[in-house]
């Protein structure tokens, strides 16, 4: 199922559908039943432990080609239906998972092009989303290490993607830098002052 949520973009649009209220409209027409419920639950849970990104082909390669196709074509259908935003942060969460670039660029130019389109604010509001909770559950080491590492690693990925071109998504990365910076500084101060008592 996750190789065809990003294989086959009517597909994925319909698991949106199934989970997401329309813009489009006010108030459901009707209650849901317990199956329309159980439905839309199965697809939450699809949609978020999927970690296969759309243009992935089953020899494990990349094609730019078929992840672009693949975008407009859920760009077309939600934008219609009215899903347009939810399925653009849903598409950034998984893009976490996408491949380095042939020519050495720590994420495909393709994605990159992608998360830096003036009108994916919502897509990298899903990056960001997604690599925060990858995370996941985490020991927490009172000197702030770890998050003060991956402020580090993600100032470096921001640096090689502006480097590369890719302003905005940049800016993005920066952010959550900036995020686990302060995650870091959190953490010292609240064993300091537990130290303290």
């Amino acid at each position: 199922l996750e190789s065809r949520l990003a294989s086959d973009p009517e597909f994925f649009c319909e698991a949106i559908r199934l989970i997401y209220r329309s813009k489009k409209e006010d108030q459901p027409s009707e209650d849901p039943t317990e199956d329309s419920k159980a439905i839309a639950s199965n697809a939450w849970r699809l949609l978020h432990e999927w970690k296969t990104p759309p243009g992935s082909q089953k020899d494990e390669a990349f094609s730019a080609e078929h992840f672009n196709e693949w975008l407009q074509r859920v760009k077309t259908l939600c934008a219609e239906s009215g899903h347009l935003e939810v399925a653009l942060i849903n598409i950034g969460e998984v893009l976490i998972h996408a491949p380095s670039d042939p020519d050495g660029l720590w994420i495909h130019q393709a994605v990159a092009t992608a998360l830096n389109d003036r009108d994916a604010e919502d897509m990298r509001d899903g990056f960001r989303t997604g690599t925060y909770n990858s995370r996941g559950v985490h020991w927490v080491d009172p000197t702030g290490k770890p998050e003060n590492e991956l402020a580090e690693q993600f100032r470096r990925k921001a640096e090689d993607v502006e480097n590369a071109g890719f302003q905005r998504f940049a800016v993005t990365l920066r952010g959550l830098a900036e995020s686990y910076e302060r995650e870091a500084e959190r953490v010292i101060n609240e064993h300091k002052n537990r130290d303290d008592d």
